[in-house]
């Protein structure tokens, strides 16, 4: 008989949305191609459903932090599913007095006290350290996406890392000749990313540009980029790419620049699927085992220095971008990255 399992999220697993909500749609992706039935049940709102009703069966319902939303407890009770996965800490609140009695495994996508740790910010540490505790209480299982926010979560929770989907990186994507160009791309509304963009502007891009005065910067992504980097010459704007393959796979390097993100970085393994050579700094590649597929780079010096390099040397550039490009499709697919939810069916 087939085991099914009730995904809930207080956030819309889709195939076009940010890095969380592309893991949610991907994993159910997996799942359901293992085999295992998923019903998934997301909070109303703005975010669109359509790549995941073309997946699963999916219901949304209203927020309710005291009691479960009647159309979830009616789901639930429809559906009695022999396990369920709750996406992100956020989630639970919204549906843990629904799961009466149904075991669940709770996804990080983000440890928030670690973040908020990190920034100093220690009563706000410690309301999300009692906040995810009593998450992981819980739930009979949890996974994180890194080896690092495991740990910051203690003992017994397993890693499912960030994947890539080959099938949305094809060799048709790539340029016989690359540009010598770099690309950045994201969210700008998401905070790790805007300020990736300012620190950009303020310490890496012009001194990549008095090496290599014709240097170009392509940006994308929605939302706006800060406008200190909008400012500099060579950047150019290019809004939400229709094919972030294409775009990535014209250009000679990808730039993961992020020093304050949270929790691990689903770019870092498209930018690598891309063939792009990529630099990074250590926060941005953090949860993927690339060492020799990427330049690290964490100071502005060094990160600038990096661009250089790669932006000069061509044949650099395209060994190390298909060295990146061959890991990430043998070893970063969402196949494997989503197995230790897989085993917990």
């Amino acid at each position: 008989m087939e085991t099914t399992i009730a995904w809930l999220s207080a956030e819309t697993p889709g195939i076009d949305g940010g890095g969380g909500r592309r893991r949610q749609f991907h994993q159910v992706r997996v799942l359901l191609e293992r085999g295992i039935g998923v019903h998934a049940a997301t909070l109303e709102g703005p975010q669109d459903d359509a790549s995941l009703r073309a997946l699963c069966p999916v219901v949304r319902f209203r927020p309710g932090r005291l009691r479960p939303g009647r159309e979830l407890a009616r789901f639930l009770r429809d559906l009695r599913p022999e396990r369920a996965v709750v996406a992100h800490v956020e989630s639970v609140p919204h549906v843990r007095s629904a799961l009466s009695g149904i075991p669940f495994l709770l996804d990080f996508h983000n440890v928030n006290s670690r973040w908020h740790a990190a920034h100093g910010e220690e009563d706000e540490a410690e309301r999300w350290r009692r906040d995810e505790q009593e998450a992981l209480r819980a739930a009979a299982a949890a996974t994180a996406c890194s080896a690092e926010e495991a740990a910051a979560l203690g003992g017994g929770v397993e890693v499912a890392g960030h994947g890539v989907a080959p099938a949305e990186w094809p060799a048709s994507a790539l340029a016989p000749e690359r540009e010598p160009a770099a690309a950045l791309f994201g969210s700008w509304e998401h905070g790790p990313n805007a300020a990736a963009g300012r620190w950009l502007a303020a310490e890496i891009w012009p001194a990549v540009r008095a090496e290599m005065p014709h240097a170009r910067l392509l940006l994308a992504g929605t939302g706006a980029p800060p406008a200190a980097l909008l400012a500099l010459p060579g950047v150019e704007h290019l809004g939400r790419a229709d094919s972030l393959a294409e775009l990535l796979g014209r250009v000679r390097v990808a730039l993961v620049p992020i020093r304050n993100g949270i929790g691990a970085r689903v770019k870092f393994g498209e930018a690598l699927a891309s063939g792009a050579a990529v630099v990074s700094t250590t926060e941005g590649a953090e949860g993927f085992d690339a060492a020799g597929a990427f330049a690290r780079a964490d100071g502005a010096e060094a990160f600038a220095r990096a661009c250089v390099e790669l932006l000069r040397d061509e044949e650099r550039a395209r060994a190390l971008g298909a060295a990146g490009r061959r890991l990430a499709l043998e070893r970063l697919t969402w196949e494997r990255t989503t197995e230790p939810i897989v085993r917990r069916r």
